[in-house]
């Protein structure tokens, strides 16, 4: 069956997509990689939250330049997602340490399996509660900020002459019409994740009080909450960033190159298809 769903996901993307889909999934296996090499290097003893840092980044950078492409699109965007990230990563740690949310929950102790080889594993849970927390943020950190950076550089192609303020304002007002169903896809899959969790404590007839003093419910209540902070946070990064970034090419020249003569281009191309 995993190799039924993984050949219809790769006709999909190709049938759609073409070679960008076929980018998209070579993208997803380095990032699958750069995950999974971070589960060996804290299984070797390595810091988990350092760990986890130096994979988001890896992520981040493979997620925007090699699948986007090196632009000011791209270049704003990671830079706004590092940013939140390492905003984020201070509430992560004093959130994750303070309320000792890492270890096994109520769902996994009915696990015989992990829950008789989980001493052995001699991880600080508390490091590994903020790793995932900072591994849940990043895909949808990634998401509302190449959505906003790729509308105002739309909006900048079409009028040359606004200002870094008004295209400012253009980003904030885009990222707030894309943060509602931001919003809505974390919180829906937080609720799918937690519906065994749910049908437990019904199950057992524990209150609303008990729910939500669960660890398990705590767990993935401060996922889905800290990646929506992300989000927010990220939409002005984002707007700000790319605004300075495509009004000042010139500055970045050693990082853009070929970004200005790029914008000359699709100019030339609108004009002489107005005409």
């Amino acid at each position: 069956m995993l190799k039924l769903l993984v050949l219809i996901l790769v006709i999909l993307l190709y049938a759609i997509g073409r070679e960008r889909g076929i980018v998209t999934f070579v993208s997803l296996c380095f990032n699958i990689a750069a995950l999974s090499a971070s589960i060996i290097m804290m299984s070797w003893g390595w810091d988990p939250v350092a760990v986890t840092i130096m994979s988001c980044f890896v992520i981040c950078y493979v997620t925007l330049f090699y699948q986007n492409g090196k632009n000011s699109k791209t270049f704003s965007s990671f830079f706004s997602v590092a940013a939140v990230l390492l905003i984020l990563f201070a509430i992560s740690c004093f959130i994750g340490y303070r309320s000792h949310s890492g270890g096994i929950n109520e769902i996994m102790q009915l696990e015989d399996e992990i829950t008789r080889y989980a001493p052995d594993i001699n991880i600080d849970m508390s490091k590994i509660a903020v790793s995932m927390i900072l591994t849940g943020l990043i895909g949808a950190a990634m998401d509302a900020s190449i959505a906003v950076a790729s509308a105002v550089y739309e909006v900048y192609k079409n009028n040359r002459n606004l200002s870094i303020m008004e295209l400012y304002q253009s980003g904030i007002s885009i990222g707030g019409d894309i943060l509602g169903t931001t919003m809505n896809t974390l919180y829906f899959a937080c609720l799918g994740e937690s519906l065994s969790l749910f049908i437990l404590l019904k199950n057992y007839q524990y209150s609303v009080l008990d729910m939500i003093n669960s660890k398990a419910f705590f767990q993935e209540f401060t996922d889905v909450t800290i990646s929506c902070i992300g989000c927010i946070l990220v939409i002005p990064l984002t707007a700000i960033s790319i605004a300075y970034v495509i009004k000042n090419l010139s500055q970045f020249e050693r990082f853009l190159p070929d970004e200005e003569l790029l914008l000359e281009l699709d100019e030339q191309i609108e004009k002489e298809e107005n005409k």
